[in-house]
């Protein structure tokens, strides 16, 4: 019979492991609350048409890698690709506007897309991220990258640093675009077939390809327009803004003028954050300003800026700098009975309860296995103390596993040690 496994581009987190997306996560949590934001849930699929308006018809993400399917009422349905869109289309059902701007969420859960898995890039991957919507100042653009800069920080991620662009609104943006078409027109022989297409349906999307042809032709000629010299004054001091305050907050950033990001919807300040260690794929997360999204998928006309970060590449950034957290003593007390017989077993129960009711996590041995065994796992599972039971009634032996110390006492004596000696459990 053929062994059943986990779907390409799926993985299982595992105990040893999930230590780590738990840090993550608790960071995540205490930034987010320090900041104001709300979380935010919201379903795994939404109607496919949400995402090709928001992402883009264009785009690689609803081109080619959307998990799309026709549900029982023949209605096409997409598993989420990314996380804002859903945010903005609960922000929009529900009236959020209507509880008072701006309105700052924050999400965090899994996504689909149906690419070539490799390492940090799967099928099935996870993402948290943030949006503050209704507000235009650059200051909100500044906050939400100092907000996931203090994120970093706090998980250890000291070799990091921000891209920085903006793309123009407006005339700007269209005189860009014409000055970008321009230039595509004298290298369209070297240019993908997918570029030339995207150079009458999207320009912007040509600078976004990864084909090393195109890149080639387009990132490599010193012709290519920049997206900064088509800015009007109010961009520019839009820009100028969000760049003083990141420099007052001492947030690390450099400006690539042909960052453009993979999404549609951004209008204005864009960024990405890259770490150390991680090759050529260095980003974990990106985002920007998106003034128009709200307004194209019928809500009201309100400006917003958002971000995402790409939980398995940040848990690489971490392993590859060297700063995953020390566990610390994952369990209080391991139980462990050498007689193994009926009555002592219900001895070693009773404990159990006493002490999870106290507040203790605990585990005790249930397999009635050598004095030798049930050692090796109090050690593996990181208990603090090995509490032995001891033949004579209301005795035990407690074994401090990191200073290994042992000593017999009786279970009352024991509750105290534990109350009084909280620093080595």
């Amino acid at each position: 019979m053929k062994k059943i496994q986990a779907i390409k581009g799926t993985y299982d987190i595992l105990p040893g492991e999930v230590e780590i997306w738990q840090h993550i996560e608790e960071k995540v949590r205490y930034r987010m609350r320090m900041y104001g934001y709300s979380e935010i849930r919201t379903p795994v699929f939404e109607e496919t048409g949400l995402f090709a308006r928001s992402i883009g018809e264009d785009t690689d993400i609803v081109g080619k890698e959307m998990y799309t399917f026709n549900d029982m009422g023949n209605r096409s349905l997409t598993l989420r690709p990314e996380g804002t869109a859903s945010v903005i289309r609960a922000f929009i059902e529900h009236s959020l506007d209507q509880k008072g701007l701006p309105q700052s969420l924050w999400y965090m859960g899994p996504m689909f897309r149906q690419e070539r898995p490799q390492k940090g890039r799967q099928r099935q991957f996870h993402q948290f991220g943030a949006e503050i919507i209704g507000s235009p100042s650059p200051l909100v653009d500044a906050d939400m990258m100092i907000l996931f800069d203090d994120i970093v920080k706090d998980l250890g991620l000291n070799e990091r640093v921000y891209a920085l662009n903006f793309i123009g609104r407006g005339e700007s943006r269209q005189a860009f675009t014409d000055a970008l078409v321009a230039f595509l027109d004298t290298v369209e022989d070297n240019l993908c077939d997918d570029c030339k297409r995207r150079k009458a349906t999207n320009p912007l999307r040509v600078l976004d390809c990864k084909v090393p042809s195109c890149r080639e032709a387009v990132h490599d000629s010193e012709r290519l327009p920049k997206t900064v010299d088509f800015l009007d004054d109010d961009d520019t001091r839009h820009y100028g803004t969000v760049k003083n305050v990141l420099h007052d907050y001492g947030v690390a950033f450099v400006e690539d003028p042909y960052l453009v990001r993979g999404l549609d919807y951004y209008t204005g300040t864009i960024f990405e954050m890259n770490c150390s260690g991680l090759g050529a794929q260095s980003a974990i997360m990106g985002g920007g300003r998106y003034d128009n999204l709200i307004k194209d998928l019928g809500g009201p006309d309100l400006p917003a800026t958002g971000f995402a970060c790409g939980m398995e590449r940040l848990v690489l950034a971490i392993e590859a700098e060297g700063s995953v957290p020390d566990a610390g003593n994952w369990m209080d007390v391991y139980l462990i009975d050498p007689v193994g017989d009926n009555d002592s077993q219900e001895r070693t129960a009773g404990y159990l309860k006493t002490l999870r009711k106290l507040g203790y996590t605990v585990m005790m041995d249930y397999m009635r296995r050598s004095m030798k065994s049930q050692m090796k796992s109090a050690a593996r599972a990181n208990a603090g103390y090995a509490l032995i039971i001891e033949s004579e009634e209301g005795m035990v032996s407690a074994r401090n596993m990191g200073r290994s110390e042992q000593e017999m006492m009786t279970f009352d004596a024991f509750l105290d040690k534990l109350k009084n000696d909280k620093d080595t459990i």
